[in-house]
């Protein structure tokens, strides 16, 4: 998904609003996670261990020791800090004004994640 409306995007995924709809915030995490895993599937396996190899260095590791799912988080990590996501008020707001737009990066994998959490005011 790219920037077209104009608004700032975060580098973080990390959902503020506390008081927003605990399914809004699922479906945003998700979206973030799938716009994620987009880039890193169309990644080179040379680009992938580029990053790895970069990011170990940057966190003082060693590529050659690290297993295949410290070096996903390392090139996950990587990407968080340079994929443009919106923060998620401004997701929010795009989202209530045309959820089809977002509703076709979902997987419904928001669905366990809104139920694991807790039901504000219950």
């Amino acid at each position: 998904m790219s920037a077209d409306n104009g608004r700032p995007f975060s580098r973080e995924l990390a959902v503020e609003d506390l008081d927003a709809d605990p399914v809004l915030k699922a479906k945003y995490i998700e979206f973030c996670s799938a716009q994620l895993t987009e880039v890193f599937l169309s990644l080179s396996d040379e680009r992938i261990y580029d990053l790895v190899e970069e990011a170990a260095r940057d966190e003082d590791l060693e590529p050659g020791s690290l297993g295949f799912r410290a070096m996903v988080q390392l090139v996950t990590r990587r990407l968080r800090s340079s994929v443009p996501l919106p923060d998620f008020g401004t997701w929010r707001q795009d989202y209530e004004a045309d959820p089809e737009r977002y509703d076709r990066y979902l997987l419904g994998l928001w669905r366990e994640l809104a139920a694991s959490q807790p039901n504000e005011g219950g």
